[in-house]
């Protein structure tokens, strides 16, 4: 077992387990990406209600996702600065005021296309950091709570799973009952809900009080020690890899192929079975992985979640793709909670949140790559040639794991450079 891991089962905050900040850490979590969820399902339904153009809907569920790749990036930097727990926080007061913004300037003025637009990237600018900022938190709370970290980060990815799946479905309940923009009061609720949470479960002493330097100085530094260290640098690219080869999995793949077998219904039931899935590998991996070393289960579960993905190759039917999703789902589950237990174990922790906004950033920059190089695939070779395509990426993503001597090398962060 990891020293780190130890230390987080051995060392309770003042003699006792505090499962408070735990509970409530969980509970913002979901609340936050439930609405995020919300927000990504109801915006492009509004813009097509009104424009009539799957065009200008889809650039508006662009503008929710290009944002938050830079705003981790600079956004990390904010965390070590102003704290944790305070951006935590002030993420979702600000994604309440954006979001709220719709409505009021709907109904006040009536928005044009391009203030929607911009309404959209403005809440998404304030994602990235705020989920930053709750990953930062992980460690803080496992400490308090005297829990293996690795079970806190399975726990968070699972709260965040949870938020994936019911959202859209929430998404859809309310646009019937509501109509419009007036379906985004729930996610103004739910974003409030979150920072209230966070501010009242999660004291500010769990952790280390923010150093104030030089901003610009910051956002390099994260960059940089991500880079550099071996270890980050290897779990990052085998991420990025990941990440460009899955994105295209859904919107790309798997629905041009349900729209030319005439099973255009079947894609969003296929998509949940695949998150729920994911969601018991989480909880499961949440259970016993502190018992495992974190690059074995790494290089394991990408495999596996290749083997599962590449029979979607053969194009079987539909009650086959349902069973392989579940079990896709399973195997890779524990993916995004063993990143997680290696980028915080390597990281200073008065680097922890510029560091992980930077790792949030490549990571999802890779994804708008992986949807435009996917896309050409598909209407070459078919929606076979782009299934074998993403099998092969994550294959490649766990060869370059297994090889890789930083990954080998994994250990805590060492005593000099945790001072910083």
């Amino acid at each position: 077992m990891n020293p780190a891991v130890k230390a987080a089962v051995k060392a309770p905050e003042r003699g006792r387990r505090v499962r408070g900040p735990l509970a409530g850490l969980l509970v913002s979590t979901a609340l936050s990406v439930t609405g995020n969820a919300v927000v990504a399902v109801a915006v492009p339904w509004v813009v097509l209600a009104r424009t009539g153009s799957a065009t200008a809907a889809g650039v508006a569920g662009a503008a929710a996702i290009l944002p938050v790749a830079l705003a981790a990036l600079f956004g990390g930097a904010l965390i070590d600065r102003l704290g944790r727990r305070f951006c935590a926080v002030g993420a979702d007061v600000l994604s309440a005021l954006a979001v709220a913004a719709m409505p009021l300037l709907d109904a006040a003025f009536g928005l044009e296309y391009w203030l929607i637009l911009v309404l959209v990237a403005l809440g998404a600018v304030f994602d990235g950091p705020g989920a930053a900022a709750r990953e930062a938190l992980r460690p803080d709370v496992a400490k308090a709570g005297a829990q293996p970290l690795p079970r806190v980060n399975a726990w968070g990815e699972a709260a965040e799973s949870v938020g994936n799946m019911v959202g859209p479905g929430i998404g859809g309940l309310l646009l019937v009952a509501l109509n419009g923009f007036g379906a985004l009061w729930v996610t103004v609720v739910m974003f409030v809900l979150s920072a209230v949470i966070t501010a009242c479960t999660v004291p500010a002493h769990l952790s280390p009080l923010p150093v104030r330097e030089p901003y610009l100085r910051s956002v390099k530094e994260g960059l940089v020690f991500l880079l550099k260290d071996p270890g980050l640098r290897a779990v990052a690219l085998t991420a990025t890899v990941i990440v460009a080869f899955i994105a295209p999995f859904g919107s790309v793949v798997l629905n041009a192929h349900l729209q030319e077998v005439g099973e255009p219904g079947q894609y969003g039931l296929i998509l949940a079975v695949l998150a729920v899935g994911g969601l018991a590998g989480a909880i499961g991996y949440g259970l016993v992985g502190h018992r495992f070393t974190e690059r074995p289960v790494l290089v394991g579960t990408v495999t596996l979640t290749a083997i599962g993905l590449a029979g979607f190759a053969f194009l079987p039917t539909v009650p086959v793709m349902l069973a392989l999703a579940f079990v896709a789902g399973v195997v890779s589950g524990p993916v995004n909670p063993v990143v997680a237990v290696i980028m915080q174990e390597r990281t200073p922790e008065r680097l922890r949140g510029r560091v992980i906004g930077s790792y949030t950033s490549v990571a999802v920059a890779a994804g708008p790559l992986g949807l435009l190089a996917l896309g050409p695939v598909v209407d070459a070779g078919g929606a076979a040639a782009g299934f074998a395509v993403i099998a092969a990426g994550c294959l490649l993503a766990a060869v370059y794991a297994a090889c890789s001597r930083g990954l080998r090398r994994h250990p805590s962060v060492a005593p000099d450079q945790a001072k910083g």
